[in-house]
């Protein structure tokens, strides 16, 4: 069970579900391992993501205080079960490393972080004891691009340029231009993580596309996905525009 000192972890076997699709299962490519303070969170962290944090619990405020100081990577697993404030909580077994890039100090020994995913893990086995925050024994994750990820990667692009678009149609931001140009120029896998940070879907679909072993399936389900969401979108757009409160999509 996950939690307990030095507890060994159960063979995992998942077949996902979501959206009246399954999601691809995964076979995980391991490398190196390692041991890695873990920072449970009820978000979903992707490589290459900015993520902001609020740093005051005390243990941490001395785990980032050791990762800044000694210049490491921590683990950024989305729980499972249990709070986020407080208690030893149970996360899921993959996650994302993450690197601290900025900080800004704030009164009372709290922080402001901006923490940019690494690589994935999975964890191995957790220890409750070592810290006052959670260590774990985690492999690292090789990425696969697996067959047809460049001709997939350019549709989940061009269907991301729909989602963004919807967005701005429903919305009163008169920014234009995307960062679509940014974004084609990533390799297969830089572009999956991209717009599975920038989809607005919940945190455990985000969690099935962060556990998606091969970049290929991954951005199959990002396709999927993105279907669902422009079709959301533009029913959205219909009616707004039906009361007059949206310009119509160009």
């Amino acid at each position: 069970m996950l939690g307990a000192a030095g507890a060994e972890l159960p063979e995992l076997s998942v077949e996902h579900e979501g959206d009246g699709h399954e999601f691809a299962a995964y076979r995980l490519v391991m490398s190196e391992t390692g041991s890695l303070p873990l920072f449970p969170l009820a978000s979903v962290l992707f490589p290459g993501m900015l993520l902001p944090l609020h740093i005051f619990e005390p243990r941490y405020r001395l785990l980032l205080d050791r990762a800044i100081r000694n210049s490491e990577p921590f683990g950024i697993v989305l729980i499972k079960n249990g709070p986020e404030v407080g208690g030893n909580a149970e996360p899921h077994r993959v996650g994302t490393t993450a690197r601290v890039v900025g900080t800004t100090p704030l009164p009372g020994g709290r922080s402001f972080i901006i923490a940019r995913g690494e690589r994935r893990f999975e964890i191995e086995r957790i220890d409750s004891e070592r810290e006052p925050y959670l260590v774990g024994e985690v492999r690292y994750i090789d990425e696969d691009d697996g067959a047809e990820a460049s001709e997939l990667a350019d549709r989940a692009a061009d269907a991301f340029g729909d989602y963004l678009t919807g967005i701005l149609a429903t919305s009163t931001d008169a920014r234009t231009g995307s960062p679509l140009g940014e974004l084609r120029d990533g390799t297969p896998a830089e572009v999956s993580y991209r717009i599975a940070g920038g989809l607005g879907i919940d945190a455990s679909e985000r969690q099935r596309l962060l556990e998606t072993e091969r970049t290929a399936p991954r951005l199959e389900s990002v396709i999927r996905l993105l279907v669902r969401e422009n079709t959301l979108l533009k029913e959205l757009v219909l009616r707004l525009r039906a009361r007059g409160e949206t310009p119509p999509l160009n």
